[in-house]
C-alpha cells in the first residue's frame, strides 16, 4: 500500500479579455478497492458554480462556466490517494474458451465501444504485427502483453513530435511519440485482435524509473475473461498497479481528457500544466514551476473568426 499526494494545476492566459469560459473536467480520480481517495478539491479561482455527474463509462465528470471577462483562468486539482496493489490474473481458463467468450462480446453494448477500431491504411501492417503475437497457445492476455511489449520496443518515446490531433497512421510512420501515441497504437492492435480494450488517462508515480512523471499520463486496459480490466502501460512496457493513478477511461483520449471547453472571443491562448505527484504532503507555500510544463498555444488564424464562440476550440492537455 502507498500513499500518494497530488497536485495539477492548468493555467489559461489570453492576449486579451474573454468571457463565457465553459469546460469539461475529467479530474476526479477514481475510488474503488485498488484507489481509495482519501481527499480532493478542485480549486478555481472566482469560485463558479462547479458540476458533476457520472458519465457512459463510470467517470465523474466536473462542469463549469466563467461568465465575467478574464485574461487569465486556473484550474487546480489537489487529492490525497491511498494505492494498494492489483490482484494479477492467474490466467489459468482454457484458451480456446478464453477467445469464445471474448467474441460473443461483440454482441454487448458494454464492449462494443472498446472493439471499434479504425478503419485505417496500415491496418494490414498492424495484421501482420498481431499474427506474430496471436500464437495457437496464446491466450488473450499474453497477446495482449506481447503487443504492448511490441509497442514499447518500436516506439520512441520523445516529447514535441506529435500532438493530441496527431493521427495513428502518422505515428505508425514515425515511429515515435509519447504516451498517449503508444497508447493509441496499441488500442488499435489489441482491438483489432478482438480483445476489448480501453484508453485511461491519469498519472504515473516516476520512483526513478517510469517515463510520464510531471504531466498527466495514458495507457490501456484490456478486457480478461474470468478477471475483468487489466492495465498495460505500452511506454513503460509494464503492468499498471501501486504507481498508476487512475482518472478516466474511455474509447479513447476525446473521452477522458482532463480540461477542454471553449470561451467567447478570438484571443491566443496559452495553455501550461504541471502535475506533482508524490508520496510526502505538498506544502500550500510551495510554488508550482509551470515555466518548464507542458504548453500550448493557439491563435487567432487557427479559429474561425466568422463566429465569436468557438464551438471547435478544445483546451486539451497532452498526455506524455
Amino acid at each position: 500500500m502507498k500513499r500518494f499526494f497530488l497536485k495539477h494545476t492548468t493555467t489559461y492566459n489570453y492576449s486579451n479579455f474573454v468571457y463565457e469560459s465553459s469546460n469539461k473536467l475529467h479530474l476526479y480520480p477514481y475510488n474503488d478497492l485498488n484507489q481509495q481517495i482519501v481527499s480532493h478539491k478542485i480549486n478555481i479561482p472566482g469560485n463558479p458554480l462547479l458540476d458533476s455527474y457520472i458519465d457512459d463509462y463510470n467517470n465523474r465528470v466536473g462542469f463549469f462556466t466563467y461568465t465575467p471577462p478574464h485574461k487569465f483562468l486556473s484550474i487546480i486539482s489537489e487529492a490525497e490517494i491511498i494505492k494498494k496493489r492489483i490482484i494479477m490474473p492467474e490466467d489459468t481458463m482454457d484458451v480456446n474458451e478464453q477467445w469464445m467468450l471474448l467474441k460473443k462480446l461483440k454482441l454487448s453494448f458494454d464492449f462494443i465501444p472498446f472493439l471499434k477500431f479504425h478503419n485505417s491504411s496500415i491496418n494490414k501492417e498492424l495484421f501482420k504485427v498481431i499474427e506474430s503475437c496471436k500464437f495457437k497457445s496464446a491466450s488473450p492476455m499474453d497477446v495482449a502483453d506481447n503487443l504492448c511489449e511490441y509497442v514499447n520496443k518500436n516506439f520512441n518515446y520523445k516529447k514535441g513530435v506529435t500532438n493530441v490531433f496527431t493521427k495513428i497512421e502518422e505515428v505508425w510512420s514515425l515511429k515515435t511519440g509519447v504516451c498517449q501515441d503508444f497508447t493509441n497504437i496499441l488500442i488499435q492492435l489489441c482491438r483489432i485482435a478482438e480483445i476489448p480494450t480501453r484508453y485511461v488517462s491519469g498519472y504515473v508515480f516516476a520512483a526513478g524509473r517510469f517515463r510520464g512523471a510531471s504531466a498527466t499520463h495514458a495507457w490501456v486496459e484490456v478486457y480478461i475473461p474470468n478477471y475483468g480490466w487489466l492495465g498495460l502501460d505500452p511506454t513503460n512496457n509494464c503492468i499498471a498497479d501501486i504507481y498508476h493513478i487512475r482518472l478516466a477511461v474511455g474509447r479513447n483520449y476525446s473521452d477522458c481528457s482532463p480540461v477542454k471547453g471553449v470561451y467567447k472571443g478570438n484571443e491566443t491562448q496559452i495553455m501550461k500544466v504541471n502535475v506533482i505527484l508524490d508520496t510526502k504532503k505538498i506544502k500550500s507555500s510551495d510554488k508550482v514551476i509551470l515555466e518548464n510544463s507542458s504548453s500550448s498555444t493557439i491563435n487567432k488564424e487557427e479559429t474561425d473568426n466568422s463566429n465569436s464562440f468557438q464551438k471547435h476550440l478544445q483546451m486539451m492537455q497532452q498526455q506524455q
